[in-house]
């Protein structure tokens, strides 16, 4: 019944370009090489906080429990973007996610902005939350900035503490190589999040429309997809984890690939950590 999942295929190098609009987008990917996806491929992702962001504890909690249980049930891996303080405050809820077979990465170390930090201080975030993480015996090959305030000179700095991949708001149909000054790193786009399903009226009802209208236009496409949610957000009504249920079995109803982010990654790079572009 899964057979699509994610693991159960090596992902194509084949090369393809695709540009971010936006201006910080368009300076890191001016130079790119692509890894192309064969067929439409859904990446699960979800920021999981629990406290950092002035989100609430209880809800964050309540959430990653619901969405855990239905991936559980589903049979889905997912890929869960942790702020690497939580390391410290809460380890037997981040061992338990990885317990679950679930592919941490970091979601920066504490709500930082990395676009407002230098560059001595972007380097000790990420060697920071590399080791946060590595205190608990898991190893991150992603990262993710908080509210995607990424900085281009991040991008030359992740690879050369072991992460493979930057995972950033992005319009691009498909994970690309970012060169940069040291090595290359993966950004693996995210369309859209949640967001908005926190506002009221129309807008609301707009969100829920736009997660349906990127997954059926990748599914169209043939491309990669992924949309982020926040447990905690998910948690604060029934409708909010409804819909998000919802997504998920038209999602499993497509036929598409579906599973955690590293695993749309050739096995080659994901495997050892190497950033060698093609």
């Amino acid at each position: 019944m899964f057979e699509r999942f994610f693991g159960k295929k090596k992902p194509p190098e084949s090369a393809a370009r695709q540009v971010e609009p936006t201006a910080s987008a368009k300076d890191a990917s001016a130079s790119t090489d692509g890894l192309e996806v064969s067929e439409p491929t859904i990446g699960l992702c979800f920021n999981f906080m629990r406290g950092m962001a002035y989100d609430s504890e209880s809800l964050s909690d309540a959430g990653l429990r619901e969405v855990m249980a239905t991936l559980a049930e589903c049979e889905l891996r997912a890929t869960f973007f942790c702020s690497a303080k939580l390391c410290e405050t809460s380890p037997d809820v981040i061992r338990s996610i990885a317990n679950a077979g679930h592919e941490i990465a970091a979601l920066g170390y504490a709500d930082e902005a990395p676009n407002e930090l230098d560059a001595a201080a972007l380097t000790q975030l990420a060697l920071s939350c590399r080791a946060a993480f590595g205190k608990l015996g898991i190893r991150v090959i992603g990262f993710r900035s908080p509210k995607s305030n990424w900085d281009q000179r991040l991008m030359a700095i992740l690879p050369l503490h072991g992460y493979v991949y930057s995972a950033e708001h992005d319009h691009a149909y498909h994970p690309y190589w970012i060169k940069t000054d040291t090595k290359p790193v993966i950004r693996i786009p995210v369309r859209t999040d949640d967001r908005g399903l926190r506002r009221r009226g129309d807008t609301y009802d707009d969100v829920v429309s736009k997660h349906f209208r990127v997954l059926r236009k990748g599914l169209q496409r043939k491309c990669f997809v992924t949309v982020c949610f926040h447990p905690w957000i998910l948690a604060e009504s029934g409708d909010r984890m409804d819909h998000w249920r919802m997504w998920l079995e038209q999602v499993l109803q497509s036929g598409a690939r579906v599973g955690a982010l590293e695993d749309a990654l050739p096995a080659s790079v994901r495997g050892n950590g190497s950033t060698t572009a093609p």
